[in-house]
């Protein structure tokens, strides 16, 4: 397989097409005041995309406190409204430079382009900002599949968009959300610079080109 065969990116939302982590992790830390614990952004950044069924039993066992399933759906259903009393602070000047000129420009050269986040609040984000237009399809929380690193939001995506796995490029931010990709077979960038040991890297979208992806990803792609 030639490295010029990538015919769809896929996205994670939250904190690669918008710097919307630290309004998750407040959301969280809310979660954590409550039960008496503290849980800084270094402590969260695994949790990312691994959903509320891993966060919210961590945070009891934490706080030496007895979970049940009760709780889930308590805690699960105030933390949603204080993600979303905090992802109303998002505007346009949290959205990762360079991606909405990237994503026009590799559109115009047929690869295809979609959203796959495990968040519920993201395609409402998403309008918000005027990006959701801006992909092919767009998948998110309201799907029900299993959380990252468990391959299916990706399989099921490529599977939409009609693009064999091989030919896809994931772009993600966090380690689960990576290792997610690597299960589906796919190729990923991260896009933060400490995931160097798992994939290669950018900063941003700035200035990125198709082929500069194909560099990236060339050791994968190559035959």
């Amino acid at each position: 397989m030639s490295c010029d065969e990538i015919k769809a990116c896929i996205f994670d939302f939250d904190g690669v097409i918008v710097d919307s982590e630290k309004y998750h992790h407040r959301a969280w830390q809310w979660l954590a005041d409550e039960l008496g614990v503290e849980f800084t952004y270094e402590e969260y950044a695994p949790f990312k995309s691994a959903g509320r069924r891993k966060v919210i039993p961590y945070l009891f066992q934490k706080a030496g406190k007895t979970f049940t399933e009760e709780d889930l759906a308590h805690y699960s259903r105030l933390r949603e409204q204080h993600a979303a009393a905090a992802l109303s602070h998002l505007s346009q000047k949290d959205i990762t430079p360079g991606l909405i000129d990237f994503v026009r420009d590799i559109k115009s050269q047929g690869v295809k382009c979609a959203v796959a986040s495990a968040s519920s609040s993201s395609h409402k984000v998403a309008e918000r900002l005027g990006l959701y237009d801006l992909f092919d399809l767009f998948v998110d929380g309201d799907a029900n599949l299993p959380y990252k690193p468990n391959p299916d939001i990706f399989l099921y995506t490529a599977n939409k968009l009609d693009v064999p796995k091989h030919q896809c490029v994931v772009f993600e931010d966090s380690i689960n959300g990576i290792q997610g990709a690597i299960a589906a077979d796919m190729r990923v960038v991260g896009v933060q610079s400490y995931f160097t040991q798992l994939a290669p890297t950018i900063e941003n979208f700035e200035n990125l080109t198709l082929q500069r992806i194909r560099e990236l990803c060339k050791t994968k792609f190559q035959t």
